[in-house]
C-alpha cells in the first residue's frame, strides 16, 4: 500500500523542481516503450505490445552541476505510437516538448531509413529542441543489419547525440535520458529561467 501512496505523490503537482516533457519517436516496434520502461521502472518485457495512441511515465532525477549545484527534475516521458494513423496525434503531443529521443532498430534497416522523416516532423514542431538518437536492440548482435557508421552519420547530420542502446540489458539507457535532461537544463539556464525552489 505504501508504494501506491508514493506513486500518487510523485504524480501530483506538489513537485518543487523543473518538469520536462520528452517524446519518444520512431517506427512501430523499435523499442520506444521498452526504453522508457527500462529507464522509469528498470524492467523489460520481451513480449511486444503495440502502443495505442500515447502513454506516459515519469521519473524524478537530480542533476548535479559544477560547484555541487543540484537541480531536481521530473522527466515526463511520452511514448507516441509509431503507426502512421497517429500522425496528427503525435504532432499535438510534440508541441511544447522539451526534448526528443528518436529510435531505430539496428536489426531492421527500414526503421533507420525512416529516421529523417521522424527528425523532420519533430523539427517542424520544435525547431530548437534537444534531440538524442538511439540505435536500439544492440544486444541482438547476430541479427544486427545497421552498423555503427550510419548512426554516426545521422548524429552529424542531425547535430544530435547518438547512443547505442539495449532496453533488454539496460545498455546506455540511463545515459540517454541523463544526457537529454542535462541538455534541456543547459538551454533553460541559457535562457535565464531561474530555478523553481
Amino acid at each position: 500500500m505504501g508504494d501506491n501512496t508514493t506513486n500518487t505523490e510523485e504524480d501530483s503537482d506538489v513537485f518543487d523542481g523543473f518538469k520536462f516533457r520528452i517524446v519518444a519517436l520512431g517506427e512501430a516496434g523499435v523499442g520506444k516503450t521498452s526504453l522508457i520502461r527500462r529507464y522509469t521502472e528498470n524492467s523489460f518485457d520481451p513480449e511486444y505490445k503495440q502502443t495505442i495512441g500515447t502513454t506516459f511515465s515519469s521519473k524524478d532525477v537530480e542533476l548535479v552541476y559544477e560547484g555541487g549545484h543540484k537541480r531536481r527534475v521530473r522527466l515526463v516521458c511520452w511514448d507516441l505510437g509509431g503507426q502512421s494513423t497517429y500522425r496528427e496525434l503525435r504532432r499535438q503531443f510534440m508541441k511544447g516538448a522539451s526534448g526528443a529521443i528518436i529510435v531505430y532498430d539496428v536489426t531492421r534497416p527500414e526503421t533507420f531509413m525512416a529516421m529523417n522523416t521522424w527528425f523532420s516532423s519533430f523539427r517542424e514542431v520544435c525547431p530548437d529542441t534537444a534531440v538524442v538518437i538511439c540505435a536500439n536492440k544492440v544486444d541482438l548482435e547476430e541479427e544486427r543489419m545497421v552498423p555503427v557508421e550510419p548512426g554516426t552519420m545521422l548524429r552529424d547530420w542531425f547535430q544530435a547525440e547518438y547512443y547505442e542502446t539495449s532496453a533488454k540489458t539496460g545498455g546506455a539507457v540511463e545515459e540517454v535520458f541523463s544526457k537529454l535532461a542535462h541538455k534541456i537544463m543547459e538551454k533553460v539556464r541559457g535562457e535565464g529561467v531561474g530555478p523553481k525552489m
